[in-house]
């Protein structure tokens, strides 16, 4: 079996790399990013360097055969400032319709996409009452992560329409991964970091402040699954989260710090403060205030009734110490 990954060099895409080359079932995995690629002591792996939205890389890819799945996980996910935007929509949409393109012309057996619960939107009348599903409609309007991945989706599943041909799409929502190797190796530095390793108190701007974390390891383990035959529907969507949610309170309490109740206001003015004055290097985009105050639940059990089980939950995720990087 041949593995096309994108995204090598981030977080997700890096770790699938790492872990389907410890397969048996795969021959060869083509791994590609724009960033330069981490050393690796396997032989299955070969990576190409180079921008998806840029021409060139279908002919590498194909070289020794059309891989039998492909999965989609290269994103910017750092909104652009200023006229970096130009460069994230050429990185995020222009690079996804190029993939598309290429599972669709070549027949390619499978395709794993990655999207994100955030699609759904940070709206005011979420509550951690009401679970997400599958068939909800994508309602951000704001948030560019969520806009753009939902666009994407959009894209996607024009594509499938179009095509004809018999390529099994899987698109996965997760909600935010976490786990040893984001916390500890990777460094991932986004909310949770801030929050971590930035912040002395952890402001709460919602009473219903909250957040789901699923680990890593489950990820891992939903890929794998949809990848070797798990799931068998022609075109399906997975949300990809455990039961259980934290409220922010409950996460700064685990984390040993004090949190105060703050006026949204006072929030979404020190967003785009910080935002403004680092010209986007922290990331606290000013909309991004409405997915810190309004919770997006969503319901991961779509999944489980095709036999996958999820091994930990948010605040096992959270804790970070156990699971294969612990």
């Amino acid at each position: 079996m041949k593995i096309f990954i994108t995204g090598s060099s981030g977080y997700i895409g890096g770790m699938l790399v790492d872990r389907f080359s410890e397969n048996s079932a795969v021959t060869s995995i083509v791994a590609l990013d724009m960033v330069a690629p981490p050393s690796s002591k396997s032989g299955k792996i070969s990576y190409i360097t180079c921008n998806l939205a840029d021409p060139g890389w279908e002919e590498k890819v194909l070289t020794g055969g059309a891989p039998d799945i492909v999965i989609h996980c290269a994103y910017v996910i750092r909104e652009g400032y200023g006229q970096k935007r130009n460069w994230q929509i050429k990185c995020n949409i222009t690079s996804a319709e190029r993939v598309f393109d290429f599972v669709f012309k070549n027949k390619i057996p499978r395709l794993i996409h990655f999207s994100t619960a955030a699609s759904y939107g940070a709206l005011s009348s979420n509550s951690t009452s009401k679970k997400f599903r599958e068939e909800d409609p994508l309602s951000e309007a704001k948030y560019l992560y969520g806009v753009d991945k939902k666009i994407i989706e959009e894209k996607l599943q024009n594509f499938y329409e179009k095509s004809g041909v018999e390529t099994q799409v899987a698109i996965i929502r997760p909600c935010a991964v976490t786990g040893p190797r984001g916390q500890f190796i990777f460094k991932r530095f986004g909310l949770l970091q801030m929050v971590k390793y930035g912040l002395p108190i952890v402001p709460i701007t919602g009473p219903d402040s909250a957040r789901q974390y699923v680990h890593e390891d489950d990820l891992w383990e939903a890929v794998r699954f949809t990848a070797f035959g798990g799931v068998t529907g022609n075109f399906e969507i997975f949300n990809l989260a455990p039961d259980d949610f934290l409220l922010l309170k409950d996460i700064a309490k685990n984390i040993g710090k004090v949190s105060v109740r703050v006026p949204m206001w006072l929030g979404k003015l020190a967003f785009g403060a910080l935002w403004h004055l680092s010209r986007g290097r922290i990331p606290t985009v000013p909309a991004g205030i409405n997915s810190f105050t309004y919770p997006i639940i969503i319901d991961g059990s779509k999944i489980t009734r095709f036999g996958f089980k999820y091994q930990y939950s948010s605040k096992e995720a959270l804790k970070a110490d156990c699971g294969y990087y612990s």
